[in-house]
């Protein structure tokens, strides 16, 4: 089906170049042949009397240096060309006088698209999304502030929130920014002196610092000398946890432990952050795999908060007392898992103080404590005292850089500032402007502190920094890009921030945009940690793998649904994809592949055995698991669904968009959705049949119904199903789950057949409808990595450029990280 379309689709494209006659050699002038055809062919549906889908062709003008005109014709180009217009209900046009018109319309519409970039650029001025202002803070000041949630939420267009087009700026943004700006800069200044924190607490001292968890022991915890055994996870209590970390900072954690009643196996251990002891959802920072027998100490290095503390707990223990099935013997007895810790540990902060963030923004300028009454008295706020009833409180007096020369000092602090700002080397005339601020502030009696913080703070929310400014080399005849807004756009295209010391670097020679610099630095880019950014924003967004979190499966239905299931559920997308990237693998793995990357939760939900811990590792899958590619992980089939119900519409849209890169049209507003029978009476595919009976439907659920019955057999938490769950009647239990039981409902309605009617009986099968064609698999991609690392949908210029990537990548047997080379160095991403 798909196969067959695209061909027809991009096979008539690419003829078209090698059949247009030149326009003076014309024998009908082309807009009279436009109107004849449309006359014959098209008027009847688009015409005076009736405009199907509120398209009117006989009065629509050709002049296509109008983008709205244009627009439209691009949109009738690629429906001729795919063979949807004429309808094939009406009589078809001679198959010359259609690529006559297709061969027309494809030289004007690329020349006047190609006009429009040699004049205005691809990109619109384009402002730094929610992600990129957090992560080019993050990196530009040395903090893990969050500030993300503070901003209005952007805007989406062609499947990304970096698209120039759709970032508009409002008075929420700018007041919002002002105060996302004035959060991160304060984290810089330290709170307190330089002081070493260390402690370690035995399982036994651990009981004694939680609130309730002695009255747990003996029932689902207990104590072996100073060790602490836990056979549950936590429901509200934090059985084991560091002390709170003193001040904001980088702290290393260490815990001895060890494993029993496992047969042998290790036991996943999740390190979580909380607050202290709080019941809040935990953040998890790390899984580690505690072997069975003697203790092993596991560690980590994370970035905590004031109070923040680290959590073990075990992950593949029950949750409650409940589903602890002990014996009337004693605890010590119980033959079941249990996870025993003999101390944990937290040190730090570690590393350099005062801390990154303020060698770059105060770099020379001491540190020395001044008393909270004179702050105070300069109209700052009084740090809250700690309360008396813990133990673990302090209180401190508050520290502020203290220079010799304040005004010499703020010169040079805010020169040597503002470029790593605004990515690119400073005027002398702007430079003076934060200057004099700072100045201003400082002869107005403002502490010196305040005073750089309101310069620096004026830099962080001025065009320059929230706009990617792209000016052209003036010496190329072409609206290229000078070094470093290339620099800019392949930093937050890797990196979602911005570019680092060598990328400047190689800017201000004049390099960068040399090919094999560009190859050396993309290279090096894929495999710093920063390219971990480039999964979360470009594949989170390509995958919707960022609204994971957007349902909640039904608890009366997918009772095996768990924290550890949810967790590692996009963990084995995002590894996965990364294997791809780091690898050069064949991008057709994204459709299947005889692997994927699992741990002990993912693997017991799919049915595969012989995987255990919580760590995930590269695993080689059976024949016939059904499993492979993005299509059949869970993550993927969790978002296409609302927690209660599948929809083959929802899920074949999904698969068309994201990754045959066809999508259907929009439904008409006249067509109401389909409701599901909740009495169960009628089937999905009986609903969808009637609902395709009407003409306006038919078109497009063809292409749409084949990809959703493909993935029907998988549920909302993408387990292999079937049948579908009832609430009532016959109760069988659950295959990977033994034990569990679910009420068994109607079949499950799988296979079909496409528009070209080939038959297929599963996703196996249809895997291979979709891997005839690796070219629209690869032109798919292309296009969403073009999107993406420029901020600008694909326009009809660009479709050149997007077949000589496909190209290249067909050369090279369509290698991911090869394509994303490619991209780089194409004229879209070095041009404006």
């Amino acid at each position: 089906m798909i196969a067959t379309r695209s061909r027809l689709f991009w096979g008539s494209v690419l003829l078209l170049a090698s059949v247009a006659p030149a326009r003076a050699q014309d024998r009908v002038p082309f807009e009279a042949q436009v109107r004849t055809f449309a006359d014959a062919h098209c008027v009847s549906c688009h015409g005076p009397d009736v405009q199907r889908g509120e398209l009117r062709l006989d009065t629509l003008p050709l002049k296509l240096t109008d983008p709205g005109a244009a627009a439209t014709w691009v949109k009738v180009f690629d429906r001729v060309a795919r063979g949807e217009m004429p309808p094939k209900s009406k009589e078809r046009p001679p198959e010359k006088d259609t690529q006559a018109l297709l061969a027309g319309l494809q030289t004007r519409l690329h020349d006047a698209s190609r006009d429009r970039q040699q004049v205005d650029g691809r990109v619109a001025l384009r402002r730094l999304n929610r992600t990129e202002y957090e992560t080019t803070l993050r990196d530009l000041l040395g903090s893990n502030v969050e500030v993300k949630d503070l901003l209005p939420d952007d805007n989406v267009a062609a499947g990304f929130d970096n698209v120039s087009a759709v970032l508009d700026v409002s008075s929420a943004h700018l007041l919002r920014y002002q105060d996302a700006a004035e959060k991160a800069l304060r984290t810089v200044i330290p709170t307190r002196p330089r002081a070493e924190f260390k402690e370690r607490r035995t399982g036994r001292q651990v009981t004694e610092k939680v609130a309730g968890l002695k009255d747990l022991l003996g029932k689902v915890v207990r104590l072996d000398g100073d060790t602490l055994v836990m056979h549950v996870r936590p429901w509200g209590h934090v059985p084991c946890a560091t002390a709170p970390a003193p001040q904001a900072g980088r702290y290393r954690v260490r815990a001895s432990v060890f494993v029993v009643g496992t047969g042998g196996k290790p036991l996943p251990v999740m390190l979580s952050c909380r607050d202290q002891y709080g019941r809040d959802d935990a953040d998890v920072r790390a899984v580690r795999d505690v072997p069975a027998g003697a203790p092993t100490v596991i560690e980590g290095e994370f970035d905590l908060t004031t109070r923040q503390v680290i959590v073990f707990t075990g992950w593949s223990l029950p949750e409650t007392p409940r589903t602890l099935a002990l014996s009337k013997d004693p605890l010590d007895k119980y033959p079941g898992p249990g996870l025993a810790v003999e101390w944990v540990e937290i040190e730090g902060p570690i590393g350099a103080w005062p801390g990154a963030g303020y060698e770059n923004l105060f770099g020379g300028v001491p540190l020395k404590p001044t008393s909270v009454a004179k702050l105070i008295a300069a109209g700052r706020p009084e740090p809250p005292q700690p309360a008396k009833r813990n133990p673990d409180s302090y209180i401190y007096d508050p520290l502020t850089p203290a220079p010799a020369r304040p005004r010499e000092e703020a010169d040079r602090l805010v020169r040597a500032f503002l470029p790593r700002a605004f990515r690119r080397p400073v005027s002398k005339d702007l430079a003076d402007y934060y200057v004099k601020t700072v100045h201003a502030a400082l002869a107005q009696k403002v502490p010196f502190a305040d005073a750089m913080l309101l310069g620096y703070k004026t830099a962080l929310c001025s065009p320059h920094f929230l706009f990617l400014t792209e000016p052209t080399d003036a010496r190329a005849k072409n609206p290229r890009l000078d070094d470093y807004a290339v620099a800019s756009r392949l930093s937050y295209f890797l990196w979602s921030t911005a570019p680092d010391a060598e990328l400047f670097k190689l800017a201000g020679e004049g390099a960068l945009t040399k090919p094999a610099v560009l190859r050396t630095q993309v290279e090096r880019m894929l495999n710093d940690p920063r390219a971990a950014r480039f999964t979360a924003n470009f594949a989170g967004q390509w995958l919707d793998l960022r609204n994971i979190n957007a349902t909640s499966p039904d608890p009366q239905l997918y009772g095996e649904f768990d924290d550890f299931l949810f967790w590692s559920m996009p963990r084995e997308t995002q590894l996965f994809f990364e294997e791809i990237l780091k690898n050069d693998l064949s991008l057709t793995n994204f459709v299947h592949s005889d692997w994927t990357v699992l741990n002990q939760r993912l693997a017991h939900h799919y049915g595969i055995a012989d995987v255990a811990g919580g760590e995930f590792r590269k695993v080689k899958l059976a024949p016939g698991s059904h499993r492979g590619g993005v299509l059949t992980q869970a993550a993927v089939l969790k978002v296409t669904a609302d927690g209660t119900r599948t929809s083959p519409v929802l899920r074949g849209k999904w698969v068309l968009d994201k990754i045959v890169g066809l999508p259907p049209a929009p439904p008409p507003q006249d067509i109401p959705s389909i409701e599901p029978d909740i009495r169960g009476a009628t089937t999905i595919r009986q609903q969808l049949d009637k609902h395709r009976n009407t003409p306006a439907c038919a078109s497009c659920h063809k292409h749409i119904d084949p990809p959703g019955f493909a993935l029907e057999t998988f549920d909302v938490i993408g387990g292999w199903r079937e049948f579908y769950r009832g609430t009532r009647g016959t109760s069988v239990e659950l295959v990977n789950y033994p034990g569990r039981k679910i009420f068994r409902g109607l079949d499950v309605e799988k296979g079909g057949e496409t528009p070209a009617g080939k038959p297929f009986k599963d996703v196996d099968d249809y895997k291979l409808v979709l891997l005839a064609d690796k070219d629209q698999l690869a032109r798919n991609l292309a296009q969403k990595l073009v999107v993406y690392a420029t901020g600008a949908d694909v326009q009809f210029a660009d479709r050149e450029v997007i077949e000589h990537l496909v190209a290249k990548a067909r050369e090279k047997n369509y290698a991911f990280r090869s394509l994303i080379h490619e991209v780089v160095q194409s004229r879209v991403f070095l041009n404006k």
